[in-house]
């Protein structure tokens, strides 16, 4: 059975999310009013456009506020990734909040919590 993604395209993905996690983590203008984490990059199989999956934890307020400086920095990004990453074209960033395209590490985790706790001590 054939990968329906290309290795190169999931090569870009994971660059793309290591970059942009790096940009987030040091290069920021402003400090997040709420905890941030890139949790996937989905990349179209031509490589010219990148969806760029956040997660923002924390009250409603600050996760809002969030969301406007990350797009506000989002030009910053992609001179960023133009810099850091050599491909013909760099991809244009879209960005997306609080939803990934499948469960991450995170999420599992986070579903295993909503699980009901089993009591096997009787």
């Amino acid at each position: 059975m054939t990968s329906t993604r290309s290795t190169r395209v999931s090569r870009v993905e994971r660059e793309l999310l290591e970059t942009l996690s790096s940009f987030l983590l040091h290069n920021l203008a402003s400090p997040l009013p709420c905890y941030a984490a890139i949790t996937a990059v989905d990349v179209t199989p031509d490589l010219r456009k990148a969806k760029v999956f956040f997660r923002l934890v924390g009250e409603d307020r600050h996760v809002k506020e969030g969301q406007e400086l990350l797009e506000r920095e989002r030009p910053q990004f992609q001179k960023f990734v133009a810099r850091e990453i050599q491909l013909k074209f760099c991809p244009v960033l879209r960005f997306e909040y609080g939803v990934a395209p499948h469960l991450d590490e995170v999420d599992q985790l986070f579903e295993n919590l909503r699980r009901p706790k089993h009591d096997f001590g009787d």
